[in-house]
């Protein structure tokens, strides 16, 4: 039992070190183990600090890591800078719409300090990267870069989990001969991924079958990924541990038949011990040809460690090998608890382990399977919620029918169809898994559960009733446990007061979206580019409980600012599309009702006034950007925000000489471009606050250090969604600022800023 505890312990100290903002001294963890071996010497006190010293190295030993992680990034002195790199690539590049993405591992780079692994994006086809191979690259490297919104990808994160020190864009390449030793394994499966998409053709499940197959789940289309996500059966189109357990099981199960018909075999080793060995190496080579993701690898070690009992005669408990697995998954990457798929595996197989113990001989085994999916949907209900704010309410019942057909028909065909040079197993794998998604799709016609934000605290009572709920009959305080499940589906943040608004600027890189609040309404105002709506903006409406959008304005026709529209007016319920956008746009196709944006247009939601300023009705502008809606939200207490758009000096002069009127926020025209946010327009606002809505080290270089300089001057406190992520202001009778960086800082995270309020005039 106390080993069992200290390996939580263990596991408890790296956690703890992953939730830090900043990393403390090696001194502090080494200062609380030195105190904790004093009364180590005390039987009665020697168990607590056994524990606390575990503890203590799980935190100090996470702390080690994490310092070595940081100091392999790119150095600030680099960044943007040509750096030339000879290296090869390592996994397996992915293709997209706009041209390759690669991991390069690099051996050499002038001027030194590149990063040992560093993320390239080539751009057209002017480089056809494959794996192993060794090029010498003139790069544009960046500091590890991502944007910052509530319920947001954290890219930063991910890139300190895989190790990249560095992101960098191609400016010239040259192939280099031979290939790197390292990456052999990941050439065989770049081979085996290029045999099955030639074998499959354009099939509509390829993608699936060579994500079975081999790991890779790059070739899965969006719309397949949109309903595996709403049916939630994600886990089965990835390698995971309940692939690599079925086949191992398969290929023990094969040998230990065929073994026990050759005598001369039996008599010398026993078919139990070769059907265990052959099962140990069936799992062993589907994970390494897999890439060795965190469910695989917890699937590895549980399946070695049951292994090498049985092997002795002497197995452990189930929930003592889930254990072990866990700490040494943790001592093998302390990081792998950063990941959603670490907890989703870990706790998952957990609760099942635990459940199937709680009701061992309770109801018959026909209930097993029912029961197993009701767990399993239980133990991922926490991490759901917190982590992506939807519930597929008809997982189970897609589950109950999904895993049988992809675990048990698909996932076989598919792997032995690696070995099949006709072509006809991968065919026969890629048509079982098409009559898999029939059902689906009927499955995905049901609704979603979209909740808000859950606060932090809530995984500490959810984990709490998890237990309990599934906790043997009759145990005290059993029936309480929904009760603790409760503050996952806790309502958003306090409702706004009538008169008020809360106005977000969304972090969506190069482009905007700004989210504007009332009582009881909602506008978004611009839906950034294409690429920002799955990464940045949807996850960030549904993080702060947005389920509907009475009305969508688009300022223009630029790809920054309508980008997202279908996607919005696909994943929410939209009143009204507000917009200059011209008939054919394909969002005005999409939308229930279109109104044109003119100046003069005016309506009060919740006793907030809303203005449109420009552009004229009937305006011929020589550019999209001329004609971009511009609008002013005013407060009850005569607190106002101005949204411009992309406007440029000459509109903003029109706008000057209809007698513009101060503006405590603006969110500065064009994203702080030179041709924009001329004196007249800085002079005639004189914001309190003044936001650039940019890219982080964006090729057109917004916002011109002299627009900054200009608003700087007239006194405005400067914000910049590169460098604070998503800015929020509540606006009322005073107004405060929340910068997203500052309030959800880590450790690896690029940048950070601060809490600031202001309830009277300009900040100071």
């Amino acid at each position: 039992m106390l080993s069992c505890l200290i390996l939580i312990a263990f596991v408890t100290g790296v956690c703890a070190l992953q939730a830090l903002p900043v990393l403390p001294p090696l001194w502090q963890p080494l200062f609380v183990a030195s105190l904790a071996m004093v009364p180590l010497g005390s039987v009665r006190w020697r168990p607590l600090a056994m524990l606390v010293l575990a503890v203590c190295a799980g935190f100090g030993y996470a702390d080690l890591r994490a310092r070595w992680r940081l100091a392999d990034r790119l150095p600030a002195a680099l960044e943007q800078q040509s750096v030339v790199a000879d290296g090869h690539i390592a996994g397996l590049p992915q293709q997209n719409r706009y041209g390759w993405r690669f991991t390069l591992v690099v051996e050499h780079s002038d001027p030194p300090g590149l990063p040992e692994r560093v993320q390239v994006s080539s751009y057209g086809d002017r480089l056809q990267p494959r794996t192993g191979e060794r090029w010498r690259l003139t790069l544009r490297p960046k500091r590890p870069h991502g944007l910052a919104n509530p319920g947001g990808f954290d890219l930063e994160r991910w890139l300190l989990t895989e190790g990249i020190g560095a992101t960098a864009s191609v400016k010239a390449a040259e192939r280099l001969p031979g290939h790197a030793w390292q990456a052999g394994v990941d050439r065989l499966r770049d081979a085996l991924r290029d045999r099955l998409h030639r074998q499959l053709g354009d099939a509509p499940y390829a993608g699936v079958i060579v994500a079975l197959a081999i790991g890779d789940q790059g070739g899965v289309p969006k719309d397949q990924w949109q309903r595996f996500a709403a049916t939630g059966v994600t886990h089965l189109i990835s390698v995971s541990g309940l692939h690599i357990t079925l086949w191992a099981t398969l290929l023990g199960g094969l040998v230990n038949l065929g073994w026990r018909r050759v005598p001369w075999l039996a008599a010398r080793v026993p078919a139990q011990r070769a059907a265990l060995a052959a099962g140990v190496l069936a799992a062993l080579g589907y994970s390494v040809l897999s890439g060795l993701s965190v469910p695989t690898q917890r699937t590895l070690l549980m399946l070695l460690i049951a292994a090498a009992g049985l092997w002795r005669g002497r197995s452990g408990t189930p929930l003592v090998t889930w254990l072990v697995a866990l700490a040494a998954v943790v001592l093998f990457d302390p990081f792998s608890v950063l990941s959603v798929g670490f907890w989703l595996s870990f706790l998952t197989v957990g609760a099942l382990l635990y459940g199937c113990a709680a009701t061992l001989g309770e109801a018959p085994r026909w209930h097993g399977w029912i029961g197993a999916q009701w767990v399993a949907t239980l133990a991922s209900f926490p991490v759901l919620a917190l982590v992506f704010q939807q519930l597929p309410l008809v997982s189970p019942l897609a589950n109950a029918v999904a895993i049988p057909l992809v675990s048990m028909v698909v996932t076989p065909l598919a792997l032995a169809g690696v070995l099949d040079p006709t072509g006809s197993l991968p065919w026969l794998a890629e048509r079982a898994f098409a009559l898999t998604d029939r059902y689906l799709q009927l499955c995905a016609q049901a609704p979603v559960l979209t909740v808000a934000a859950p606060p932090a605290w809530a995984w500490l009572p959810a984990a709490l009733g998890v237990v309990l709920w599934l906790s043997p009959r009759g145990l005290p305080g059993r029936l309480y446990a929904p009760v603790l499940l409760l503050p996952l589906l806790a309502p958003p943040a306090a409702t706004l007061e009538h008169g008020t608004f809360r106005a977000t600027v969304i972090d969506v890189g190069q482009g905007l979206a700004v989210l504007v609040q009332t009582r009881s309404h909602t506008l978004l105002y611009d839906t950034g580019p294409p690429g920002a709506s799955d990464r940045a903006l949807l996850p960030a409406l549904r993080a702060l409980g947005i389920r509907r959008i009475d009305t969508l304005t688009v300022s223009h026709d630029d790809n920054d600012h309508s980008g997202g529209a279908e996607a919005v007016l696909q994943a929410l319920a939209v009143g009204q599309l507000h917009s200059t956008l011209p008939p054919g746009h394909p969002a005005r196709a999409a939308a229930t009702m279109h109104r044109d944006c003119s100046a003069g247009q005016t309506w009060t939601w919740d006793g907030v006034r809303f203005d449109v300023l420009w552009p004229a009705a009937g305006l011929a502008a020589a550019s999209d950007n001329a004609r971009s809606c511009t609008l002013r939200i005013r407060s009850a207490a005569d607190r106002t925000l101005l949204l411009p758009g992309d406007i440029g000096r000459h509109e903003e002069a029109g706008l000057v000489s209809q007698g513009l009127s101060p503006a405590d926020i603006v969110v500065a025209p064009h994203h702080g471009s030179r041709s924009s946010s001329s004196q007249a327009l800085v002079d005639a606002t004189a914001p309190h606050w003044v936001v650039f809505s940019s890219g982080y080290l964006n090729r057109f270089r917004h916002p011109h250090p002299h627009v900054v300089e200009r608003y700087a001057g007239a006194g405005s406190t400067i914000l910049r969604t590169d460098q604070d992520g998503a800015v929020t202001f509540d606006v009322g009778s005073g107004l405060s600022v929340h910068r997203w960086r500052a309030g959800h800082r880590r450790y690896w995270s690029a940048g950070a800023g601060g809490q600031l309020s202001l309830n009277s005039g300009p900040a100071d």
